[in-house]
């Protein structure tokens, strides 16, 4: 492999500490398959697991400058300088993002998946029951933490609605992503809340549409059955060229987060069918606009 320049590593560590360590973890993966070696072989060398070594190639823990420093001399790393550009990615990949003092409500994958979000170009999410987070109102986020954790206090609740909302800033910033949300027609029609706050979450969506970086479209149910109706995704794009796609997925007791190209392309195709099947852009505004009205 030819080495990267290190102001090209430099440039590499910008952005949350997510997007760091996946964009250390391919420097890392590349260097040791040009050097011929398995993760087993790094595993023992180091006396590390191999869970732990795979996890650090695939950006999903933190990696220590002492661990990096330890690999670079392994890999055969003998420019100085790209040795220590390593290194500092290492250490600004440790940076703590706002989530972290959420650590100890939010599954440890999704909080990896919301540093990708912060630094995606573009996010598109589809949603079959639910109003995507980046959407929702205060009020509709309480009603589905409330359902969906009975047992947690009124705090923790809050605390997760905080979340919640701080999330939302990043399509609300000058230099937001463009956000694509694909809806089934039964997320708009579900009452959840009672009638007042599914009102405001209705109006919500429809003001939101207004927004040049968010283009809203709803799956009517005269659709029918189709592919992906049985649970929801989403998929972030990136800017920069080394940055694959990334897919993430809510299931019951965590969220999983897909990078590998196969899977990635998958669930690619899966949203150009929703995209198929569903509403127009002004259309789907009447079909919100029409559950508002019934709100009434």
């Amino acid at each position: 492999m030819e080495n990267r320049r290190p102001d090209t590593l430099a440039g590499m560590a910008n952005g949350s500490g997510s997007i760091r360590r996946r964009r250390l973890g391919i420097e890392l993966r590349e260097l040791r398959t040009a050097k011929g070696l398995t993760l087993d072989e790094v595993a023992r060398r180091f006396t590390w697991s191999v869970s732990k070594a795979s996890r650090m190639e695939r950006g999903l823990v933190p990696v220590s400058p002492r661990d990096v420093a330890d690999l670079v001399k392994l890999y055969g790393v003998d420019d100085p300088d790209h040795a220590d550009a390593l290194v500092a990615m290492a250490a600004a990949s440790r940076q703590r993002d706002w989530w972290h003092k959420f650590d100890d409500l939010l599954p440890r994958q999704f909080s990896v998946y919301l540093g990708f979000e912060g630094d995606a170009e573009s996010i598109h999410t589809y949603q079959s029951l639910l109003i995507p987070g980046l959407l929702q109102t205060e009020a509709y986020a309480r009603a589905i933490f409330r359902a969906a954790q009975p047992g947690e206090t009124d705090e923790q609740i809050n605390r997760r609605v905080e979340a919640r909302l701080l999330r939302q800033t990043i399509v609300k910033n000058k230099d937001a992503p463009r956000l694509w949300a694909i809806l089934d027609e039964a997320a708009i029609r579900r009452g959840v809340g009672g009638r007042d706050v599914m009102r405001e979450q209705l109006a919500h969506l429809a003001s939101s549409s207004k927004q040049p970086n968010i283009t809203i479209q709803v799956i009517p149910f005269r659709a029918g059955a189709y592919m992906s109706m049985d649970g929801g995704f989403i998929i972030l794009r990136f800017a920069e060229a080394e940055d694959p796609d990334v897919v993430c997925v809510d299931i019951r007791t965590r969220s999983l987060y897909v990078d590998d190209p196969a899977e990635v392309r998958r669930y690619t195709l899966a949203h150009e069918q929703l995209l198929a099947l569903a509403a127009t852009p002004d259309e789907s505004i009447k079909l919100i606009e029409a559950a508002l009205e019934e709100m009434r």
